[in-house]
C-alpha cells in the first residue's frame, strides 16, 4: 500500500489558509483589498473583540452577481487573471484566488452582494467552505462580507491569537495604510459598536496625512518628487528633527500596494545616515511607481513581499530622491483649513451593525460620516507670574515648565562654600536633578570601586569632557555616561517600589496614535508603578496627572511614543523587569543631559564622580559605550617619543 496519498480537500484548504490567514488582520487586509478592486468610494470595517469574533467589510463597489457567489469560495478562482502573462503585469491588489476560500475553510461566512444592473441582490452563507443557502435579499449596490468564529475548526491556531486589544492593532495598521494610500475614499472603523475612526474624502495625501498624523507631524514633513524614464517616487520624509526609535511611521507603497522590503528600509536608513543617531527612523510615506513588469508581487500569499527586476536601479532613484528632498529642505504648505484637526468625542451610544445575526447591508448613503480627528496635542503651562528658575549656562531645554510642581531639591554642601562662584548644578542644565554621590549611591546601592577619580580638563564640541588620572587620559560621552546613571537610579527606584514622582497642579494632555492604544492599555499598570498617572480624556487623548520628579513637561510626549513603540515591540508575553527596563532606559535617555549642553568645571566634576570602572556604567543602556580611554604610553607612540 502506497504512503503517499492525495490530502483531502477541506485539509488542504485549511493548510493554505496557514498561509493566508493569519490573524483577523489578515481577514481585513484580504478583504479590502477586494473592495477597493472592485471599485469601491466608501468603505466600512467592523470589528468585535479585535476581530477575533467577528470581521465584517462592507463597500459599495461593482458586487456580484448569484452565480459568482459560490464561485468566489473556490479556491483560485479569480476576476483579475486569467493567464500566465497576466502574472508580469499586475495592476490589482488581489490576483492569486486564494483568500476567500482560505478565510471560508476557517469561519463561518455570510456574502451579501449586489450588482448596479440587477434588481436584487444575493444573500450566501458558508461555514468550512460548505455553502449551506443562497437566497435572494434586498440590498443596495455593492457587497457585504462578514466573517465570525474564526478558525472555529482549528483550535490550535485559535490557541495562538493575541489580546483583543493587540489584534486590535494589527486592524488599526490595515486601516491607517489603506486610508493612506487612497485618499479619494471614505472610509470608516468601527469597534465593539463603537465608532473608532473616520476619514472623508481629501483631495491630496497631504489632506489625509494630517487627518492620520496630524498637522504637527505633517508640518515637519518634505515633500519627495523625483523620477527617471522608468521610476517615479512621490511622497512625504521628515526633516531629521523627527524621528522614532522603530519603523512603525515608514510606509513604503508600491503601484499602490503596501510593501514591507529590506532595500527600500535600507535605503532610507542610509540616506539618513549623516544625519541621524543611530537606530532610529524618519516619518516617511513613499509611493513608488514602475512598470508592473518590473516588480514581481507572486512572492508570498500576504502580497507584502516584493522583488524588483532591477535592485540596483530602484535603490539609486530612491537614494537619490530622499537626498534631494532633504538638501532642499523645503517644508510642506500649511494644509488645508477644511480639515483642521479638531477634537470631537465619538458618541458612546451611536450604534454599529448588531454582530449577533446577519442583517443585510444598510444603504451606503446612510453610512455616518462623522470625522473624528485627533485633538491637537498640548503641554500644560505654568500660570502667569510663576517665578521662573535661576539663570543657567545656556540650557537646550529649560525647566521652568517643571520646577513649580516639585519639591525642592537639596544641593551638595560644597556649592554654598565662601569664595566658589555659585554654579548651576548639573541637573539644572537638563529635566532632572542628579543628585549627589551620597545619595546616589542610596538609590543605586552600586558596588564601590576605591580608585583614583578622573580630572575634567575642558569640555569639546559641547558633547565630550576631557579628563586624566594617573598615566591615562579619556574623552567622556557626557549624555551616555549620565544615561547610563539615570538608568541605575531609575531601575533601583522601581525594584524598591519608591520612584520620586511629581503631581502636576494643572494635568499634561498628550495624543496616543491609534495604532498604540493597545499597548498603552495593556501598560497602565506598570505606568502607574513608573511614576506616570493617566486617565481618558475622551478619543485618544489623554490626562497625565503625575510623572517621575525627574522628567520636564515638555519630555513626556515623546517619552510615551518611544515607550509604547518599545512595549507594543516585545509584546506583553516578556516579563515585566523587561517591559519596564524598556521604559526606564527611556526615562534616563529623556531625563540626561544631551550633547550641546554646555558644562561648568564643577559640573563635569560632579558627573564624573560617578563614574567608575565597573561593567554596570561601561555602556548607556542602549549599548553605547560612554569612554574612550588611552594610554599615556600610546600617546607617546603616536608622537614618535
Amino acid at each position: 500500500m502506497s504512503r503517499i496519498h492525495i490530502l483531502p480537500e477541506h485539509v488542504a484548504s485549511q493548510i493554505a489558509a496557514g498561509e493566508v490567514v493569519q490573524r483577523p488582520a489578515s481577514v481585513v487586509r484580504e478583504l479590502v483589498d477586494n473592495s477597493l478592486d472592485a471599485g469601491a468610494g466608501r468603505l466600512l470595517i467592523e470589528v468585535a473583540r479585535g476581530g477575533n469574533t467577528l470581521i465584517r467589510v462592507l463597500d459599495d463597489g461593482c458586487g456580484m452577481s448569484k452565480e459568482e457567489l459560490p464561485m468566489a469560495l473556490r479556491r483560485h478562482a479569480t476576476s483579475k487573471i486569467e493567464s500566465e502573462a497576466d502574472l508580469m503585469s499586475i495592476r490589482t491588489f488581489g490576483f492569486r484566488g486564494e483568500a476567500l476560500a482560505a478565510i471560508a475553510s476557517v469561519s463561518h461566512v455570510e456574502i451579501i452582494s449586489r450588482q448596479p444592473s440587477e434588481r436584487q441582490g444575493h444573500r450566501l452563507d458558508a461555514i468550512g467552505s460548505e455553502v449551506k443557502v443562497i437566497e435572494p435579499i434586498g440590498v443596495p449596490p455593492g457587497t457585504q462580507v462578514t466573517v465570525s468564529d474564526l478558525f472555529f475548526n482549528t483550535p490550535a491556531r485559535k490557541k495562538f491569537l493575541k489580546s483583543p486589544a493587540t489584534e486590535m492593532d494589527r486592524v488599526i495598521e490595515i486601516f491607517l495604510r489603506t486610508a493612506m494610500s487612497c485618499p479619494s475614499i471614505h472610509f470608516d472603523l468601527i469597534h465593539n459598536e463603537r465608532k473608532v475612526r473616520t476619514f472623508s474624502p481629501v483631495p491630496s495625501r497631504v489632506d489625509r496625512l494630517v487627518q492620520i498624523f496630524g498637522n504637527e507631524v505633517v508640518a515637519e514633513l518634505l515633500p519627495v518628487d523625483y523620477a527617471n524614464d522608468l521610476i517615479q517616487v512621490t511622497g512625504f520624509t521628515s526633516r531629521a528633527t523627527l524621528h522614532r526609535n522603530t519603523a512603525s511611521d515608514v510606509y513604503f507603497f508600491v503601484n499602490g500596494r503596501f510593501v514591507r522590503d529590506r532595500l527600500l528600509l535600507r535605503c532610507l536608513i542610509e540616506s539618513y545616515r549623516a544625519s541621524l543617531p543611530q537606530r532610529r527612523y524618519p516619518v516617511t510615506v513613499l509611493f513608488i511607481q514602475l512598470p508592473p513588469e518590473y516588480v514581481d508581487v507572486n512572492v508570498h500569499p500576504s502580497k507584502e513581499e516584493i522583488r524588483f527586476r532591477d535592485e540596483r536601479l530602484v535603490w539609486n532613484v530612491l537614494f537619490s530622491a530622499l537626498r534631494q528632498a532633504q538638501e532642499q529642505g523645503e517644508a510642506l504648505p500649511l494644509p488645508r483649513a477644511q480639515i483642521q484637526r479638531e477634537a470631537q468625542p465619538v458618541p458612546a451610544g451611536q450604534p454599529a451593525q448588531s454582530q449577533g445575526e446577519p442583517s443585510p447591508r444598510p444603504p451606503v448613503e446612510d453610512f455616518p460620516f462623522l470625522e473624528i480627528l485627533p485633538a491637537e496635542t498640548s503641554l500644560s503651562q505654568p500660570l502667569a507670574g510663576t517665578p521662573a528658575s535661576s539663570q543657567k549656562t545656556a540650557p537646550k531645554l529649560p525647566d521652568d515648565d517643571r520646577q513649580p510642581f516639585q519639591e525642592p531639591v537639596r544641593a551638595s554642601s560644597h556649592r554654598d562654600e565662601p569664595g566658589l562662584e555659585p554654579v548651576a548644578p548639573i541637573e539644572s542644565l537638563n529635566r532632572g536633578p542628579l543628585n549627589s554621590l551620597e545619595e546616589l549611591k542610596v538609590q543605586t546601592s552600586l558596588p564601590t570601586v576605591v580608585e583614583t577619580p578622573w580630572i575634567p580638563l575642558a569640555q569639546v564640541f559641547d558633547s565630550y569632557i576631557v579628563a586624566q588620572r594617573d598615566d591615562q587620559m579619556a574623552l567622556f560621552d557626557q549624555h551616555a555616561l549620565h544615561e547610563r546613571i539615570q538608568f541605575e537610579k531609575f531601575r533601583q527606584q522601581f525594584q524598591a517600589r519608591s520612584i520620586n514622582r511629581q503631581k502636576l497642579l494643572f494635568p499634561l494632555t498628550v495624543e496616543i496614535p491609534l495604532q498604540r492604544q493597545g499597548a498603552l492599555q495593556e501598560s497602565l499598570d506598570l505606568l502607574v508603578d513608573l511614576g506616570f498617572e493617566m486617565e481618558p480624556f475622551g478619543g485618544n487623548t489623554y490626562l497625565v496627572q503625575s510623572l517621575p520628579a525627574d522628567l520636564s513637561l515638555s519630555e513626556v510626549k515623546g517619552l510615551l511614543e518611544d515607550a509604547l513603540d518599545d512595549l507594543a515591540s516585545i509584546g506583553k508575553v516578556a516579563p515585566v523587569g523587561d517591559r519596564a527596563e524598556k521604559v526606564l532606559a527611556r526615562m534616563a535617555c529623556r531625563s540626561a543631559v544631551k550633547a550641546g549642553d554646555p558644562l561648568s568645571q564643577r559640573q563635569m566634576e560632579d558627573l564624573l564622580s560617578h563614574y567608575t570602572e565597573m561593567p554596570a556604567l561601561a555602556t548607556c543602556p542602549h549599548g553605547r559605550p560612554p569612554i574612550w580611554k588611552i594610554s599615556r604610553r600610546e600617546l607617546e607612540k603616536w608622537f614618535d617619543r
